[in-house]
């Protein structure tokens, strides 16, 4: 038996529901990958976000960088130009926040300050 071609109309249907379906799949993908994205921020920001001012935070996290598990590789805009980052979970910072063991004074106080406010 010779198998029969789709009318126009029922291949038209068929691939509006063939787009339609791509179309969900792409949505579902964006939103899992901006969801997971959420809870990972570079070393620096996470300390931003904490209350640490830019120079403390920066210098803090630099130190930071050594002790820390391998994070999530990704890509940060800065100034219009993409460079490369890697990102942290909240609680892979404040591990190593814990483990940190800062020689300046300001270091030392904001250390003990990020460390309050995550108790």
């Amino acid at each position: 038996m010779a198998r029969r071609r789709p009318t126009v109309a029922e291949a038209r249907i068929k691939r509006h529901m063939h787009r339609a379906a791509r179309r969900n799949q792409v949505a579902q993908r964006t939103a899992a990958r901006a969801a997971h994205r959420d809870e990972r921020h570079t070393i620096g920001s996470h300390l931003r976000n904490m209350g640490a001012d830019d120079t403390t935070a920066t210098g803090i996290a630099a130190s930071l960088r050594k002790k820390t598990t391998p994070g999530v590789k990704g890509y940060a805009l800065k100034d219009g130009t993409r460079r490369k980052c890697t990102r942290y979970t909240r609680a892979q910072v404040l591990i190593a926040l814990a483990a940190y063991k800062p020689r300046k004074t300001e270091y030392k106080t904001a250390r003990a300050h990020l460390l309050d406010l995550a108790a």
